[in-house]
């Protein structure tokens, strides 16, 4: 009875003991790695450049005021759609119509003048002429005749000064006449109101600068200005087919095609030989240009854009995830990793093609029923590539 006693007590005790050795085992005995795999498929891929900009009216154009003064009316509202030549802006006229009177009235004092000069003149050359014959026939003095012919050449003289003081006049009054027509501003071109910076009473100054009273656009066909970097730039040229979404549709895709690429980068404008060794390091963007209809009114200026241009693009061509090349030159070659039917990794050079932001082409190297390793395990997949180069590792 004591004996069986002790081995119940035994048999409990080596119970727990079998329990833990097994779960010790279980847990420090080597583990067979596994891997997410994918298998290559065909699909369209699209290679693009991403880039942000803003929209622009195709044409924009600041009206300003050429002469200064009050203005006086403003004949449009922000939003009107105008015409070529209709009226805007008056600025007082009073100024100009003054400096006008002033003009004419110079003009007619020079008038005046000559038409005095010319009778002058007339008389001076009939002195002159009897002058002459009576020297001739020695009846007045060399002094007098000579006296007399001075006194005519300085009145011809005098007149031809007015005479050129008188064109002088007819431009004045020209130019009179052309500041009082500039106080009535017209539109230079079909487009819409989109802005007017100035009021009604306000007065501007023309003497410096030219001061802007409105600003008008042709809206039915607006510009994409967009910035693409110095590492893209080298990849689009006019002519590729674009797409592009604003904030409020960022569902609805606009289409167009790149219009043009400006030479030079936007700093340049305001880049001196000074400040262009400072400014090396910055990141450096070029201007593109896309336009886009507008008949419908949707697109306003300033809007932000965010701009795909397409490089290249295939349709139904093997591809794999990004995330699947483990090595890669960008110059057509890559790397993966495989599993073989014996679950051995194994490395495998491929051929590659255009990308986008999630798949690259496969030209060659594999096929659609390969397993390809992805996921973030890299550093196991390739020592274990590495090993089965050298051989294959024993399992356990």
């Amino acid at each position: 009875m004591a004996n069986k006693k002790k081995l119940v007590k035994a048999v409990l005790f080596l119970i727990p003991l079998a329990g833990i050795a097994y779960f010790a085992y279980d847990y420090f005995a080597p583990q067979t790695p596994t891997y997410m795999t994918v298998n290559a498929a065909t699909r369209d891929i699209k290679s693009r450049v991403f880039a942000s900009g803003t929209l622009a009216g195709k044409i924009e154009v600041d009206v300003g005021a050429q002469v200064s003064g009050q203005i006086k009316k403003l004949y449009v509202n922000t939003g009107d759609v105008v015409k070529k030549g209709d009226l805007l802006c008056e600025i007082d006229p009073e100024i100009q119509q003054n400096d006008l009177k002033t003009a004419k009235a110079q003009l007619k004092l020079l008038d005046a003048q000559i038409r005095s000069k010319q009778a002058e003149i007339t008389k001076l050359k009939l002195e002159n002429d009897r002058q002459a014959k009576l020297l001739k026939n020695a009846a007045t003095s060399k002094q007098e005749a000579e006296a007399a012919t001075a006194s005519y050449k300085m009145a011809l003289a005098d007149l031809d000064a007015l005479k050129a003081q008188y064109e002088q006049a007819e431009i004045s009054v020209s130019d009179a006449e052309t500041n009082l027509g500039y106080t009535k501003i017209t539109a230079p071109m079909d487009g819409t109101v989109y802005a007017i910076p100035v009021e009604e009473g306000q007065t501007v100054n023309a003497n410096q600068t030219t001061p802007t009273i409105l600003k008008l656009a042709k809206l039915d066909v607006m510009t994409v200005e967009t910035e693409i970097s110095e590492a893209d730039v080298v990849k689009v040229k006019p002519g590729m087919d674009c797409t592009f979404t604003i904030l409020g549709l960022p569902n609805r895709e606009f289409k167009t095609v790149l219009a043009s690429i400006d030479p030079a980068p936007k700093s340049a404008e305001n880049e001196t030989s000074s400040s262009s060794s400072s400014s090396s390091t910055e990141a450096i963007y070029y201007n593109a240009q896309l336009d886009i209809d507008n008949s419908d009114g949707l697109l306003r200026i300033d809007m932000t854009a965010e701009v795909n241009i397409t490089i290249d693009e295939k349709d139904n061509v093997l591809s794999v995830p990004l995330t699947a090349i483990r090595d890669d030159d960008f110059a057509g070659n890559a790397v993966l990793y495989l599993l073989d039917k014996q679950n051995q990794i194994v490395k495998q050079p491929i051929k590659t093609g255009i990308r986008d932001e999630q798949y690259i082409e496969v030209i060659s190297g594999i096929g659609e029923n390969d397993r390809i390793i992805i996921g973030d395990d890299v550093a196991t997949a390739e020592a274990e590539a590495m090993s089965n180069m050298r051989g294959p590792r024993p399992r356990i």
